[in-house]
């Protein structure tokens, strides 16, 4: 019963993170980076400090569930393996990507605009989502075997 329970609360946080993760790599950024200096500096600015404020606290509570579902199935390999995997996506969010968002957080206006950094965030982004997706489906894999 407990296992059932963890296994649906990691299932819970983790399917959400994933669309939303994919709906940022996949629409938001594409049609920001259209957009003009001054409104790409607003739009992305604004996205990286709401998001910035939120996202932390949804990845440790997955990490944590993830431990915990992994825990609970005595080391099941499909488990574990999504567990160490978000463990991995938390350092890259962490050490790579962090420090990228914060930059673009405090962008004023087309003055502070850098692409570069915007499009490096991406591409670090672009990895984030696969590993997300695997874990997502090594979870899933997990809860039906």
């Amino acid at each position: 019963m407990l296992r059932d329970t963890v296994d649906a609360v990691a299932l819970l946080l983790t399917g959400p993170m994933v669309g939303v993760e994919f709906g940022v790599a996949v629409f938001t950024h594409p049609v920001f980076g259209r957009l003009p200096d001054d409104a790409f500096a607003q739009a992305r600015s604004d996205g990286s400090r709401v998001l910035g404020k939120v996202m932390p606290f949804w990845y440790i509570a997955t990490l944590l569930a993830l431990v915990a579902a992994a825990l609970l199935a005595g080391g099941a390999w499909l488990v574990t393996v999504a567990a160490a995997l978000m463990a991995v996506v938390v350092l890259i969010t962490v050490a790579l990507m962090v420090p990228i968002n914060n930059r673009i957080g405090r962008w004023a206006g087309a003055a502070d605009v850098s692409r570069a950094d915007a499009r490096r965030w991406d591409r670090l982004h672009a990895v984030r989502v696969v590993l997300l997706l695997v874990v997502f489906v090594l979870l899933v894999l997990h809860v039906i075997e």
